[in-house]
């Protein structure tokens, strides 16, 4: 029972006490002032009727005419007349009258107990008889119940009155509890959040105990955090730029073109400026702000146009060369001229160098080292005939059609009105090679072969379409797990535009309302960088998530973990490490130390941390000593949905 019933029963009761209480007091106070008033009455009354029966003459018919007359005038309950030798004379008496208005058992318990009055009749100088008086009690027990009905309705209504006022205050002084509960609660779920500070003061100390430990938590993050951020600087950051360096973007690429969807448009933007001029050799603090200034402008234009990408990942190649690898890209000619403008202004001073780009296609069948070659090549003819424009290759410059662009509304339309979407299913493995949930990839049915996401991702965006699409596969899984009573658990990614869709999302709410065993089955995930550029929107959605009983994860976790805002109250189930740190984890050193103190920092909070991009089964003992949970194993596909 929770803390208000109680409240409110022992209100209640007491409220019942007291009215009880105030009506059996009041019964018997009356009582007793009854009998006192009534007592004194009989023996006014005996003493009128004994001076009245003394002045007559002592006919014995005479004497019982007159009590009878008066008896029957009077409220009487007995008159009695008695010679001197206790004969009765006169003897007039009625029994107790019940009154149909009165409760017999308030009459039991409040009926006045009445000594009759008594006085001496006397004839001449001498003693004739006695004379005993006692007054009738029904009409006062009837006055009584009248009172005590009037005593109880009142305080009755009074009662009410209490309680409206009471319900108000006990909301008022009960709502910090709401917080305070809500925080514990919070807490278990490993998610350090702070309440305001009530003026109660238990709740006070409470809270200020609770709110010590959150900020304690958050301080050990931000402090974890930082020290994983200088860890994996040293290693993976160029110092001038702030950016990647070759090392780190190499890791990503090799995840990209080995784990990741090859279907979908990919992209490598390679960016060089010349060195003809001496920009290298300009003084080192300048050239620092110029190629900060220069790397700031290239993240710009990925704010500008991260509706065109799904991921992005930038880092300084060489000391004159930048590079960008774009995600299930759409118009990637449109964001090179973007690349060109920017850092054409960005060098336009005398003397300063020029600019070349090259924009290349990642194909099934590249490896790191091809798509390189390929961009460079690209790059160093477009410097050599001193190209004023971006060198893109021929696949990436096609302009979509109307035409084409009206066949993938009709598709994609179809597709979702009609539910023709599927899942692929890779597994999630624990040490013991038991499935921990599927990571279930959109497949979608387009002219009767079913492709994946990345195939068709960036014209669902482009279309507006991707969040419906979205919801149409999560409805697949959950009519799923209803018609198999599927056991696994099925860990779905939503997209940017997803979870900034208040439509979409209240409609996956409703359907999370309406099944609620399915709710328990799914795990939804977001980005890391989605997280991070809209993080109040992640939290909501989080807090939304969790009370319907679904876990909430985070994907492609490591480049910006710690530029998630109170990262410690999100309550995150848990987090699957990208696959580029996996490419090379045997070998990698730097990287083990980096995961080792991610992990560690993971699970202090509760969040259990998977690793994405594995292909590999031999390093199971190296995953147990870095601290990884768990693996996206990519060796076996299931694509049909298993049962438990």
């Amino acid at each position: 029972m929770s803390i208000i019933k109680e409240l409110w029963l022992a209100i209640v009761v007491v409220l019942v006490v007291a009215i009880i209480g105030s009506v059996s007091i009041y019964g018997v106070t009356t009582k007793h002032y009854v009998e006192e008033q009534l007592y004194a009455k009989n023996i006014d009354n005996a003493t009128m009727l004994a001076l009245t029966l003394s002045k007559l003459e002592k006919d014995p018919v005479t004497l019982d005419l007159f009590i009878m007359s008066q008896f029957d005038i009077g409220h009487y309950s007995a008159i009695i007349l008695k010679d001197a030798n206790g004969a009765i004379i006169s003897d007039h008496h009625q029994s107790f009258q019940f009154n149909q208005n009165s409760p017999r058992w308030f009459a039991n318990y409040f009926s006045p107990n009445l000594e009759p009055g008594v006085a001496q009749v006397s004839d001449g100088w001498s003693q004739y008889g006695t004379i005993y008086v006692e007054a009738d009690t029904g009409f006062i027990v009837a006055s009584m119940w009248r009172a005590a009905y009037r005593l109880v309705i009142g305080l009755l209504f009074i009662a009410f009155l209490a309680g409206i006022i009471g319900a108000w205050f006990l909301r008022k002084i009960l709502r910090p509890l709401d917080d305070v509960v809500y925080q514990a609660e919070a807490f278990q779920n490993m998610r350090f959040i702070k309440s305001k500070v009530p003026r109660t003061l238990e709740l006070k100390r409470v809270v200020n105990a609770m709110n010590f430990l959150a900020q304690k938590s958050k301080m050990v993050m931000e402090k974890e955090n930082t020290r994983l951020d200088l860890m994996r600087h040293k290693t993976q950051f160029d110092d001038e730029s702030g950016l990647a360096n070759r090392d780190y973007f190499i890791l990503m690429l090799k995840g990209q073109l080995a784990f990741r969807d090859t279907q979908g448009i990919n992209c490598v933007f390679l960016i060089r400026f010349t060195v003809e001029q001496g920009f290298l050799r300009i003084p080192a603090n300048e050239k620092q702000t110029r190629l900060r200034e220069l790397a700031s402008a290239i993240n710009g234009v990925l704010q500008d146009n991260h509706h065109s990408f799904t991921d992005s990942r930038i880092a300084r190649l060489q000391k004159n060369e930048f590079a960008v690898l774009l995600t299930e890209t759409h118009d990637a000619s449109v964001i090179a001229y973007a690349f060109h403008n920017i850092c054409t202004e960005i060098f336009c001073n005398p003397n300063d160098p020029e600019i070349f780009q090259s924009v290349v296609k990642l194909r099934a069948d590249d490896s790191v080292s091809s798509v390189l070659m390929r961009a460079d090549t690209m790059l160093n003819e477009a410097q050599s005939s001193e190209l004023a424009y971006p060198s893109i290759e021929s696949e990436l410059m096609h302009n979509e059609p109307i035409e084409e662009e009206r066949a993938w509304t009709e598709v994609l339309t179809s597709a979702i009105t009609h539910a023709k979407v599927e899942t692929f299913n890779y597994p999630v493995l624990n040490a013991k090679r038991q499935v921990i949930h599927y990571q279930a990839w959109a497949g979608v049915d387009i002219n009767g072969q079913l492709r994946q996401s990345g195939y068709y991702t960036h014209w669902a965006r482009y279309l507006d379409l991707l969040p419906q699409l979205e919801l149409t596969t999560i409805t697949f899984l959950i009519k799923y797990i209803n018609s198999n009573k599927a056991q696994s658990k099925f860990a779905f990614l939503c997209s940017e535009q997803f979870l900034l869709d208040n439509e979409i999302l209240a409609q996956l709410h409703y359907q999370l309302n309406a099944n609620p065993n399915a709710a328990k089955r799914l795990c939804f995930e977001v980005r890391e960088s989605t997280a991070t550029r809209f993080p109040e929107a992640f939290k909501q959605f989080c807090s939304t998530l969790k009370v319907k009983g679904c876990e909430v994860g985070l994907k492609r976790v490591g480049e910006s973990f710690s530029q998630l805002i109170n990262i410690q109250e999100l309550g995150l189930d848990y987090v699957k490490i990208d696959s580029g740190f996996m490419a090379d984890i045997d070998s990698n050193r730097a990287n083990h130390s980096f995961l080792q103190g991610f992990c560690s920092l993971a699970h202090t909070f509760g969040i259990k941390v998977y690793a994405d991009g594995v292909n590999r089964s031999d390093h199971q003992e190296l995953f147990s000593e870095l601290g990884i949970d768990g693996v996206v194993s990519h060796i076996e596909v299931i694509e049909h949905l298993l049962d438990d």
